[in-house]
């Protein structure tokens, strides 16, 4: 089935069902879209579809339900910290941008990073204001550069920690 877009269309992408609105037609195989979430990137005409404005709304489904579309990201935030902690009781941070958002795909590494470190602050915050003893920071093996940017992050609290013996985790004193 082939598809003629527009600019200011709206259209969703087929691999992460994110919604996003066209900006530029590229030749006749790519697009300039922006995001919800205001990125900014080009995608093969392949990888989207023409989102129906008459069934992108709550109400064209029926009314059994009151689910907001900003409750999404307070729900998947309940929902992960539910998992937090190990078989020990120590908070465990894992960092894995799969595990933080769905709209990653698309995204430069600094992007990624910015929001993993981000993230990590927040919940280093709460451990330090819930008192915590010690938090255990999965952020990967990979290139190192996120561990280099968590470990930047714990020197400036001036914490002590300890790398595991796989590299992928920091284990920090509270």
């Amino acid at each position: 089935m082939i598809f003629s877009f527009k600019i200011g269309e709206k259209i969703i992408l087929k691999e992460d069902r994110t919604k996003a609105k066209i900006l530029l037609l590229i030749g006749d195989k790519k697009v300039k879209i922006e995001d919800e979430e205001g990125f900014i990137y080009i995608v093969n005409i392949s990888e989207i579809l023409p989102l129906d404005s008459e069934t992108d709304n709550p109400s064209s489904y029926g009314s059994s339900f009151n689910l907001k579309a900003e409750d999404e990201d307070v729900l998947k935030f309940i929902k992960s910290r539910k998992k937090k902690f190990d078989s020990r009781g120590r908070v465990k941070i894992d960092l894995h941008i799969e595990n933080l958002t769905n709209h990653h795909v698309h995204m430069q590494n600094s992007e990624i990073v910015k929001i993993q470190m981000d993230y990590c602050k927040i919940e280093l915050d709460l451990a330090l204001e819930k008192s915590k003893h010690s938090l255990e920071i999965i952020h990967g093996i990979g290139e190192g550069v996120l561990m280099e940017e968590v470990h930047k992050l714990l020197n400036l609290y001036n914490l002590k920690y300890y790398i595991s013996n796989d590299s992928g985790s920091t284990e920090v004193i509270l």
